[in-house]
Formats: C-alpha cells, sequence, structure tokens
C-alpha cells in the first residue's frame, strides 16, 4: 500500500471511492426528492482539492437529511460524539460497519494501518476501513438511521431501549439480498462490501485504478424473498 499511496492510479482510486460514496448519497436524496450533489472530477488534481470535493458534499448531504427526518429529532447536522438522538444512532452504526470492514480486512490478512484518504488518529486507528466504509455508509446506516425515526411518531423515551431494536433492523439491512449484475446473481449486502473490498484491494496489489461494483438504483423484484431493499 505504501508503494501504491505515491502512485498516479491512488488519485484515480480515491477519487473513485469518493465518487462512489457522492453517487449513493445522490440515490438516498433522490428518493426523498433532493437534488443531489454534482462534482466535476476532472478538476480534481490531488487529494487535498478531493478533500474539499467531499467536504462540500456533506455539507450538502446532512442539510438536506436534517429535513428528511421528523422536526422532532432536532437534527442539526453531523457531529460525531454529539449528544442529539440522530447523531447517536449514526455514531452507533458507524461503529457497526466499521467493525464488520475491519474483520474482512483481517480475514484476508490485510493491514487497516495505510490509507489513501485517511490517516491514523490513534494507534489503533484503521484508517484503511475509514475510507472503506465510504462506501457502504448511504446504503446501510444513513438509510436505516432516517427510516428508523421516520416511523417513529414522537421522541424516544429511552435511547437505550432503542438500541438494540435498532441494530437489529440495520443487521437485517445487511443481511438483505441485491441482484449483482456482475454476477447474475443475489447475494446479501455484507457479501457485496466483502466484494467491493476485495476488488480495492486487488488494484492496490496490481497498481491498477479500482472499479468498484454497482448497485440496481431501483428496487429490484428479483431478490424479494429475503430482507429489506437499499432504500425504504
Amino acid at each position: 500500500m505504501c508503494a501504491y499511496k505515491h502512485s498516479p492510479e491512488a488519485l484515480a482510486s480515491a477519487k473513485e471511492i469518493i465518487r462512489f460514496k457522492i453517487e449513493r448519497e445522490s440515490i438516498f436524496l433522490q428518493h426523498y426528492a433532493h437534488s443531489p450533489f454534482v462534482v466535476d472530477f476532472d478538476q480534481v488534481r490531488s487529494v487535498r482539492d478531493l478533500l474539499l470535493v467531499e467536504g462540500r458534499a456533506a455539507h450538502h448531504f446532512w442539510r438536506a437529511y436534517a429535513e428528511i427526518l421528523p422536526k422532532w429529532c432536532g437534527f442539526a447536522g453531523r457531529s460525531p460524539g454529539g449528544t442529539d438522538i440522530t447523531n447517536r444512532l449514526l455514531d452507533i452504526g458507524f461503529h457497526h460497519l466499521t467493525n464488520i470492514i475491519r474483520a474482512l480486512l483481517e480475514k484476508h490478512g490485510i493491514s487497516p494501518a495505510l490509507a489513501l484518504l485517511h490517516v491514523p488518529r490513534a494507534s489503533d486507528s484503521a484508517p484503511l476501513a475509514y475510507d472503506l466504509v465510504e462506501l457502504f455508509r448511504a446504503d446501510s446506516v444513513d438509510v436505516e438511521v432516517a427510516r428508523y425515526l421516520r416511523l417513529k411518531k414522537k421522541p424516544f423515551n429511552s435511547l437505550h431501549q432503542e438500541v438494540p431494536h435498532f441494530v437489529h433492523e440495520l443487521k437485517e439491512r445487511l443481511d438483505a439480498l441485491h441482484y449483482l449484475k456482475d454476477f447474475h446473481q443475489c447475494h446479501s449486502y455484507r457479501y457485496y462490501m466483502e466484494l467491493q473490498t476485495l476488488k480495492f484491494v486487488k488494484a492496490v496489489n496490481h497498481k491498477e485504478i479500482v472499479h468498484f461494483l454497482t448497485l440496481p438504483t431501483r428496487h429490484d423484484t428479483r431478490c424479494l424473498t429475503h430482507g429489506k431493499a437499499v432504500l425504504p
């Protein structure tokens, strides 16, 4: 990874991660009749440029996300470690998602210590896991938090009592089947996460630009026997 990180392919692959993240966020926003964030990646010349684009896209996304949620949530924007119900559920979801990616990297003997976008903040940081989580946030955690809160008619009496239910719903979403046209088969979202992770690892090992699999943008009836759709 160290040699790859300083290669021309690394910037192109980092662009692909952020492009994919914004694309999945846009699908989510359009589902709720909000406009997507449009980016001209040809103007991105460095990781610094890319992080600025990601920051603007995040601002657009979370502002729209606040409008999608019930007013009683009082969501003023994404704030890791925030005490409001939305940020707390997002934190729980992202922690769960990151642990899945860390386990996948460990399963395949891949060190999570070096990444393209994130840098280690502590000795136990896993920046590569944080990079890869960007691919899956909108389809899993963001959409499940929004769905979960929109189903509630009033504020929770106790977040502690809600957490197990929320995590159960998130796990169901990750176990849901999706049609992957590259394989002409239905596979769970968890398996899709593993495939995307391995695609990235293969690109690094072969010093190539990564090209990720895509999910159907609309609900697909071929995989209706189990689980939830990507979008609510």
